[in-house]
């Protein structure tokens, strides 16, 4: 779909409450870094709600730069949605922690030794509640892009009762 030296990995994680568990790792490859380098360098994009990587371009800037580049349609999103099941259904965001940590195992294989983690909207809430619980030392940077980590309501919002 991506084209252009993307590839795409489907992988299949232990069942849950609703039933079958698929992520999907995205990936493209910066010809450089498999040419001698001393330092592998990848990022791993953990999109929003109700999204999916999309953002071929972005991918490319970062492969240009040097870097190997990573996305992870987490479950019941994009191309990881199984036939038959509710889409965008997770009840505890820790749910999503095993997508991450099996595209990390992925690109630690591919011999990168440092990761930059990037979340947007939402994803930017996992990456952040990821990185808070699990902090594994492989992943050298966050970034949060438009982080999705309040309702962002005023002081009159704040006061009606849920």
């Amino acid at each position: 779909m991506l084209g252009d030296g993307y590839e795409m990995r489907l992988v299949k994680q232990p069942d849950d409450y609703a039933g079958p568990v698929i992520s999907t790792i995205i990936r493209k490859l910066c010809p450089q870094l498999h040419d001698g380098a001393v330092t592998h360098r990848g990022v791993l994009y953990v999109h929003g709600f109700n999204d999916y990587f999309f953002q071929k371009e972005m991918g490319d800037r970062f492969v240009e730069h040097g870097y190997d580049f990573y996305a992870v349609d987490l479950r019941r999103y994009g191309r990881s949605i199984v036939r038959g099941e509710k889409d965008f259904d997770i009840r505890d965001l820790g749910g999503y922690f095993p997508d991450i940590d099996s595209a990390l195992v992925v690109m630690q294989r591919q011999g990168l030794t440092e990761i930059v983690l990037i979340g947007h909207s939402t994803g930017g809430l996992i990456s952040a509640y990821y990185e808070s619980r699990c902090h594994p030392s492989v992943i050298k940077a966050l970034i949060l892009n438009s982080p999705f980590l309040d309702w962002n309501l005023g002081w009159k919002e704040r006061m009606i009762p849920a």
